[in-house]
């Protein structure tokens, strides 16, 4: 079992139209007295990052090619998106990130001609939080939910000195996690952001830190600007990933 390292890329965002106009079918035919008790958020998102990653395959032949220096990544497809439906101070939230990964072995060596690892990241979280009572410029939110993750990985080597080979597996997995959700208000339109969450079960750990600015132009829309990284660590019937995610993040929120 060998590990393959991948590294870093920059991933690039695409949105959904469909959330936003089901949400403003909904708020339209909502009571007028029920539509103050409700709100809904949605953000499509770009997260420009880095990725770091360990991976294990089941039957990696020993002779496959370790050295993280040997492969250049790049994405082929990605889909960033984060929503939240709320009523008084309890909601749903949601946030998906799926990453499509291309590496190639520039060098693999006299063992091989050439090699090529092809890799699907699902990323998704569903929390329901809960908004303490708080007053003045400070905001504070708990959350409680699930993690969600699908890794899928289809690696071949082709034929050198030694024999070709294509191996592949996909794992998927869901933990509980837990975090908090704080924000203050500098201006009517500015504010501080941050997030942090943290889970795992006996197979895994993982953890997760966002912290930015926002700014609201209106009462409908607003964007955010900040740095994510996220931390994980899984292995299971002898497969593993260790990865490190980290980088630049920009939202843009539409409230109803």
């Amino acid at each position: 079992m060998t590990a393959l390292p991948l590294n870093k890329m920059c991933p690039r965002g695409e949105a959904c139209a469909w959330p936003a106009a089901f949400l403003v079918c909904l708020m339209v035919s909502l009571p007028a007295s029920a539509q103050d008790n409700w709100s809904f958020d949605v953000t499509p998102y770009l997260w420009v990052a880095g990725i770091q990653a360990e991976t294990s395959l089941p039957k990696s032949p020993s002779s496959t090619p370790p050295e993280a220096a040997r492969f250049d990544t790049r994405i082929s497809g990605g889909a960033m998106l984060a929503a939240q439906a709320r009523y008084r101070s309890v909601g749903l939230f949601v946030d998906f990130a799926w990453l499509q990964l291309d590496t190639r072995a520039s060098s693999p060596g006299p063992a091989f001609s050439g090699g090529n690892l092809k890799s699907d990241f699902i990323h998704s979280t569903v929390a329901l939080n809960y908004r303490l009572p708080l007053e003045g410029r400070f905001h504070a939110e708990l959350l409680a939910g699930a993690r969600l993750w699908y890794v899928s990985e289809d690696l071949s080597y082709q034929t050198g000195f030694l024999p070709g080979f294509n191996v592949g597996g996909d794992q998927t997995w869901v933990d509980p996690v837990f975090g908090a959700d704080l924000s203050y208000d500098l201006s009517r339109h500015w504010s501080l952001l941050t997030r942090g969450t943290a889970g795992g079960a006996g197979s895994g750990l993982g953890w997760e830190v966002m912290g930015g600015v926002g700014y609201r132009f209106s009462d409908w829309w607003s964007t955010t600007f900040g740095y994510r990284f996220l931390h994980e660590d899984y292995a299971h019937n002898r497969f593993s990933i260790n990865t490190d995610i980290q980088g630049f993040i920009l939202g843009v929120g539409f409230h109803f």
